[in-house]
């Protein structure tokens, strides 16, 4: 039952967050992230080793690159859930959506410390034309993310 949990957790979590950048989006005109370029940056990581690609933008685009991100974006997903479910085992969280909360937002270090930089974007957003807003937005979308695990987990485990 666990693997099933976790996999559903991390399931619904990612859908929660692409419905949430589906809304902002529709609601403010905020692009959604972009799944060909991880896809993208998946590839040339796996067969260059390139796992901080300045140049990742500018790279000819790969032959299933968009189908790729989505992959990525979910299997990540599903290892959020794993790192949640090991903390909530371990009696640091509970399946709450207030813990939620606070997985989510602390996981926003991830995009900021390790992914936007892996993508050229620099840390915190650095390159990036409007870095506070950029990490504002990886913040609101993980807090989205980890409540929505919380509750995902509640919702299967029941």
């Amino acid at each position: 039952m666990s693997v099933i949990a976790i996999i559903m957790a991390g399931i619904i979590a990612c859908a929660a967050m692409d419905i949430w950048q589906r809304l902002l989006y529709f609601s403010a005109r905020i692009p959604p992230s972009n799944w060909a370029i991880v896809g993208r940056w998946s590839y040339y990581c796996v067969t260059r080793g390139l796992i901080f690609n300045a140049d990742i933008d500018s790279m000819p685009p790969r032959a299933g690159e968009l189908k790729l991100g989505w992959f990525v974006h979910y299997f990540v997903g599903i290892g959020y859930a794993i790192a949640y479910w090991l903390l909530a085992n371990l009696g640091s969280l509970t399946f709450s959506w207030q813990d939620g909360l606070i997985f989510g937002v602390l996981s926003s270090v991830v995009p900021w410390f390790f992914f936007l930089p892996a993508l050229g974007k620099g840390v915190l957003a650095k390159n990036t034309p409007t870095p506070v807003k950029t990490c504002f937005l990886a913040l609101l979308t993980h807090a989205v993310f980890g409540t929505a695990m919380a509750i995902g987990f509640t919702l299967v485990l029941r």
